[in-house]
């Protein structure tokens, strides 16, 4: 579990690896009155602390998933990510990368390691290719991702994302989701935001926790530094 544990700190070293290049450092917190991962529902009201840190195309990052109200399948889970975007031309590029999830009152698998693999398309509705595979918990995640933003006016827009997926543990057999989400983002100024919005997820499977259609809502605020 140590090597799991240092990640974070190797993917920040690599991060920082050309000093000639700007350091871009943002916070969030945010609020999910459920917490819902690609379409699946872990928790209810849920508190949301982001930290991200980018230098040239290595970026890495601290998200937290903290519950109002715990329960035994989901008490809180922290994520440490760090990866890489590769540029194979104007329009094509490439992210690599890994996370560690750590959950600190999980008694199995506390923490988890996964590798990601993204293909990001700069046109029309921005599409992403994204691939996910946890080494520790033998779990696939594949999704398609497309996203719209509407300027209203100088201070606000109105961004609109869609999500088609699958998971595939190696105990159960693959089942399918989509998820819709459109956020209202209000420019308090340069370098804060608020953004309050609502979302909508269905997935195929009948068996897990968290299974079936949910809809719910969420805020938050976000900085530059």
């Amino acid at each position: 579990m140590k090597h799991l544990v240092k990640f974070p700190l190797l993917a920040l070293l690599l991060a920082f690896a050309h000093p000639a290049s700007a350091v871009d450092v943002s916070t969030k917190l945010g609020f999910e009155s459920k917490y819902v991962s690609y379409g699946t529902k872990f928790a209810e009201e849920t508190w949301i602390p982001m930290l991200d840190v980018s230098q040239g195309d290595y970026y890495v990052g601290i998200w937290g998933y903290i519950p109002t109200h715990t329960q035994k399948s989901f008490e809180g889970e922290w994520d440490f990510f760090g990866g890489r975007t590769l540029h194979l031309n104007k329009i094509v590029s490439f992210d690599v990368g890994a996370t560690v999830y750590h959950y600190p009152r999980a008694d199995v698998d506390a923490t988890t390691l996964e590798g990601f693999f993204w293909v990001n398309f700069d046109t029309t509705l921005s599409p992403k290719l994204k691939l996910y595979y946890d080494c520790v918990v033998h779990n696939w995640i594949g999704e398609l991702m497309v996203s719209r933003s509407f300027k209203l006016n100088n201070k606000t827009s109105l961004v609109v994302e869609g999500h088609g997926g699958f998971r595939r543990p190696d105990w159960h057999e693959a089942w399918f989701y989509t998820t819709v989400k459109a956020d209202v983002i209000y420019a308090v100024n340069d370098r804060t935001n608020f953004a309050i919005g609502v979302r909508g997820t269905n997935n195929t499977d009948h068996d897990a926790v968290g299974h079936g259609f949910e809809q719910w809502f969420g805020v938050s605020l976000g900085r530059t530094w």
